[in-house]
Order: C-alpha cells, then sequence, then structure tokens
C-alpha cells in the first residue's frame, strides 16, 4: 500500500500536518489570560498611578506631590484668562 502513495501526493500532506502541529504547538504555548481580569486601581487625590513596570502601581512621594502642585499651578495660569459665555450670541 505504501508504493501506491507517490511523492508528489505525500509531500502537501505531510507540509499540512507539519504546519497544523506548529500552529497548535504556537497556540498551546501562549500564556493565559482568560482568567485574569484588568488590574483595578482606586483613584486616590494626590497620588501617582504609575504604569511604567506594565502593571499599575500607586505612587505618593514628595517629588510626585511637587510636580502635581506644578503642574496644578500652570494649569491654573494658563486658564486664569479663559472665559466662555453663557450664551451664544443672536445672529
Amino acid at each position: 500500500m505504501l508504493h501506491a502513495l507517490k511523492r508528489i501526493r505525500v509531500t502537501p500532506l505531510v507540509l499540512a500536518a507539519a504546519t497544523t502541529a506548529l500552529a497548535l504547538w504556537i497556540y498551546g504555548s501562549q500564556p493565559r489570560t482568560a482568567g485574569r481580569g484588568a488590574a483595578v486601581v482606586r483613584i486616590r487625590d494626590g497620588t501617582t498611578i504609575d504604569f511604567s513596570g506594565g502593571s499599575p502601581s500607586v505612587r505618593d512621594s514628595a517629588a510626585d506631590r511637587a510636580a502635581l502642585d506644578a503642574a496644578v499651578k500652570d494649569m491654573d495660569a494658563a486658564s486664569r484668562d479663559v472665559t466662555f459665555p453663557a450664551t451664544p450670541p443672536k445672529k
């Protein structure tokens, strides 16, 4: 029976089997993330959420507080003279 199978007929079958085996191996070696939900970090005033490590972590250092205070002062100074009319002008 093996003599009836010619090389030209067997080659695509071998390639298909090898490709399928490779695809299944790649799928099986992926990390499982279905059971893990997204990390939950509660927002607290005056703290910094740091994502640089790949997962969120809450930081509260003197340098972070100083940077937050400076940013708030900059935003207040930039928006001090900005006003919006209560109603659009009539045409």
